[in-house]
């Protein structure tokens, strides 16, 4: 028996999240049935580095679980994708540590979320972006991120993922990036909580929106009152890009 470690790419879309849940389809119960094609049926569990929503994207999802195998890990690559739906794919495996745990081994986490700011919706970004109008001014909402860099408690903007778990997280980085129509959100942090990169993109649409003030975002935050924070952003935005170790 030995221990995989894998990168897994997938269009959330038509997923209920990554974690399973019963009578519903999700990323978990995907991936757990084509391993469970391969190694002889029986279930093989499946640990991951984040729960993502329903309808949010990875393309640096890590999972990890243990599998009886003899063939190298290539061969387990192939055969897994041929087993695993279209909107969702292995894009790297191999050998790990016995015992490794993708969520508790986790360093740090990179998502992004992209809005469309334009006039007329585009039927190729709807899938995989936020669409906005009117315009959004980028350096306000860039000198609002600026306020969620280092260690804060970011229970305005989200819930602990655990029932007794803690609402601070760090972050160190959080920018925006133009890239033409597409407006790009990048944050990093040790953890995120549950919706908070939706909640912190809602507020900060705002913020490029005129409706607060970027300065407003210290007050925001400090707050600790899930009020105080803007619209919840969509999750179709949201991609899960990497997670480092």
């Amino acid at each position: 028996m030995g221990r995989f470690r894998g990168i897994l790419e997938y269009d959330g879309t038509e997923f209920h999240g990554f974690q399973q849940q019963a009578g519903q389809r999700t990323v978990q119960a995907e991936l757990e049935a084509a391993l469970g094609r391969i190694g002889g049926g029986g279930r093989t569990p499946v640990s991951a580095a984040g729960r993502t929503d329903s309808g949010v994207h990875a393309s640096g999802q890590v999972v990890a679980f243990d599998l009886e195998w003899r063939h190298g890990d290539e061969k387990l690559l192939r055969a897994l994708n041929a087993q695993l739906p279209v909107d969702a794919s292995l894009r790297a495996l191999e050998h790990a540590e016995n015992g490794f745990n993708p969520r508790r081994a986790a360093r740090w986490r990179r998502y992004e979320y992209r809005i469309y700011n334009a006039p007329v919706r585009s039927p190729l970004q709807t899938r995989v972006s936020w669409h906005v109008w009117p315009r959004l001014d980028m350096e306000a909402m860039r000198a609002g991120a600026r306020h969620l860099l280092g260690e804060h408690d970011f229970a305005t903007f989200g819930s602990a993922p655990d029932k007794r778990g803690h609402t601070v997280r760090t972050v160190r980085e959080a920018k925006w990036i133009a890239e033409g129509r597409l407006l790009v959100f990048a944050i990093e942090a040790n953890a995120f909580l549950y919706h908070m990169v939706r909640s912190i993109v809602g507020t900060l649409r705002m913020v490029g929106s005129g409706e607060r003030k970027a300065e407003m975002m210290a007050e925001v935050l400090a707050a600790g009152d899930r009020a105080r924070c803007g619209t919840l952003a969509p999750p179709q935005g949201l991609t899960l890009v990497e997670v480092k170790y």
